[in-house]
């Protein structure tokens, strides 16, 4: 099949006359993804003391901030 013979809906690109703008903020899905929407928290803790936070990002990075109490 050459370049020019694929449907542009196959190319996973939306065309540009297809875009509107509204200036409004939308969330995109991410295609295969488990469907979580928000990040999720977890606090890692040693008794009553939170040691760090590990972050979750929607995207699936990951992040671990170390506390440290001075």
């Amino acid at each position: 099949m050459e370049r020019g013979d694929r449907n542009e809906h196959d190319s996973g690109v939306v065309p540009g006359r297809c875009v509107r703008f509204t200036g409004e903020a939308a969330r995109v899905p991410i295609p295969g993804h488990n469907g979580h929407h928000e990040p999720q928290i977890a606090l890692v803790r040693q008794g009553d003391t939170i040691q760090a936070i590990d972050i979750t990002c929607s995207c699936g990075q990951r992040i671990r901030l170390n506390c440290v109490y001075g």
